[in-house]
């Protein structure tokens, strides 16, 4: 054990004296109560008088702990985070806690229940590697170990330190790269095996042409493929290729579904992560008549992110609403009892908020009205009713301030404005929205189907009033 200018924390005075919290453990368990606690404090003389038999549980309240299960894990920690000024470990099982500084979610790194075959053999099974930190604990230095009969050692020591760097990619580099280890390639499909990887990273990070080329030449080596100088580059000549395999070449090379392999790459933000709680439904917003935002968590780089999606009303329901999450936020929704989801949709459909964002204009129903101001605008309408009569022109009561339609008209200025609406969805909404009626009656002695708006408000600018016709005819002529 190396010791570089500072006193190793080794017994509880030591621990407690850092401003560290220590919980009294037998057989790897806590003894005590309420350890979770913030409040939760063990004074050098209570440990002294009650505690001097027990293992030392650190609660990691300011320290990162990354413990190492899968052996392989340990030939990728010190490409993707040597710097640690702290490893500790016992006799059977050495180096395999490296510690840090600071803080970051608890991440359990765990083989797929799929890939049993393939995790089986191992001592601690689908347990590659985890990130421990916040309200968990751990065995420390000069403690018994709980499953060997031997002691917890600082393997080298300079002090708990920060990390000068990405903290959190790195060991997710680790634990992807012992889980892709553990899944290497046989011969003969080796070789395509890692250009799908380097075209996942490719597509889905930002990672640069040199760290994808980086960690797929690690891996290689790292899975005793004795033509690792051969996937050097894949990163570069995948940003070459015009196209790159991906999550689905990987899922048949490996055996195993794409959605198994995208929850392994999920672990570095990668693809369609899965969300194990139902806390991935944030809020549904109102921007717009059966317009909705929801939001959805999404893990990046291995923090939390709210999207947004948008979503109809009739997306609301579990499989559209699963589909939409998985376009827009590539997300990977757990599965849930229809009844259950369609409780959790109600509430929040219940509680929905509308949008700072929501503009009237943003409503179908505006949005009709805007179309058809636009075609009365275009139109303009003439206090004549004979243009109606002769010219399916819009007319409008000066007096009665009615204004009169024709369907066809409006429906060859929609058709024209690519709108597609159904002739029934047409009428429909002429008569909900702009509340008109159907008139068979006579003009001028002649049958002239149209639709009437009573009350009808039109702008000056879209009337044209019997007798100015002639003068704007001639100011035309004129400019001609």
């Amino acid at each position: 054990m190396q010791k570089v200018n500072e006193q190793p924390l080794e017994t509880y005075e030591h621990w407690i004296d850092s401003g560290r919290i220590i919980i009294p453990c037998l057989k790897g368990r806590p003894i005590v109560k309420n350890w979770q606690a913030p409040s939760f404090k063990i004074s050098k003389e209570e440990w002294k008088n009650k505690y001097t038999h027990c293992a030392m549980g650190l609660r990691l309240d300011q320290d990162i702990d990354f413990d190492i299960d899968n052996e392989l894990a340990k030939r990728f920690i010190e490409k993707y985070a040597s710097s640690s000024s702290a490893i500790s470990g016992r006799p059977t099982n050495p180096s395999s806690h490296y510690w840090w500084k600071g803080t970051l979610d608890f991440k359990k790194f765990a083989l797929p229940q799929e890939l049993k075959k393939k995790y089986e053999k191992f001592p601690h099974g689908a347990t590659l590697c985890e990130i421990r930190n916040g309200v968990h604990y751990t065995i420390v230095p000069r403690s018994r170990h709980s499953k060997n009969d031997e002691d917890v050692v600082w393997e080298k020591y300079e002090g708990i330190k920060e990390y000068p760097g990405d903290l959190n990619m790195d060991l997710r580099k680790v634990a992807l790269s012992t889980a892709l280890c553990i899944l290497y390639a046989d011969h003969g499909q080796r070789d395509d095996y890692c250009t799908a990887i380097a075209g996942v990273l490719l597509k889905n990070t930002k990672w640069s042409e040199e760290e994808i080329n980086e960690f797929v030449y690690n891996l290689a080596v790292e899975s005793d493929d004795n033509e690792a100088e051969d996937r050097a580059a894949k990163g570069t000549s995948g940003k070459k290729a015009q196209r790159n395999f991906g999550i689905p070449k990987l899922a048949e090379i490996i055996g195993c579904t794409t959605k198994t392999v995208s929850e392994l790459f999920g672990w570095i933000g990668v693809g369609y992560e899965i969300v194990q709680d139902n806390s991935i439904i944030g809020n549904i917003i109102e921007y717009g008549e059966d317009r909705y935002f929801v939001e959805v968590k999404k893990i990046v780089d291995g923090e939390p992110k709210i999207l947004k999606i948008i979503v109809k009303g009739a997306e609301l329901k579990q499989v559209p609403f699963h589909d939409a999450v998985m376009k827009q936020a590539q997300i990977w929704l757990p599965k849930m009892k229809k009844d259950i989801f369609d409780n959790i949709m109600k509430k929040k459909f219940d509680a929905r908020t509308q949008s700072e964002e929501w503009i009237e204009e943003a409503a179908e129903d505006m949005k009709f009205i805007k179309y058809f101001e636009q075609y009365i605008h275009k139109e303009q309408a003439y206090t004549d009713s004979s243009s109606l009569l002769e010219y399916k022109r819009p007319h409008f009561n000066f007096d009665k301030k009615y204004l009169e339609f024709d369907l066809n008209s409006f429906e060859d200025f929609l058709d024209e404005k690519k709108v597609g609406t159904a002739r029934v969805d047409l009428i429909l909404n002429i008569r909900r929205i702009l509340k008109a009626r159907k008139i068979k009656g006579k003009i001028k002695n002649k049958s002239c189907v149209r639709f009437r708006i009573n009350q009808y408000d039109i702008p000056r600018d879209d009337l044209i009033v019997e007798g100015e016709a002639t003068e704007m005819k001639e100011i035309t002529d004129d400019k001609a």
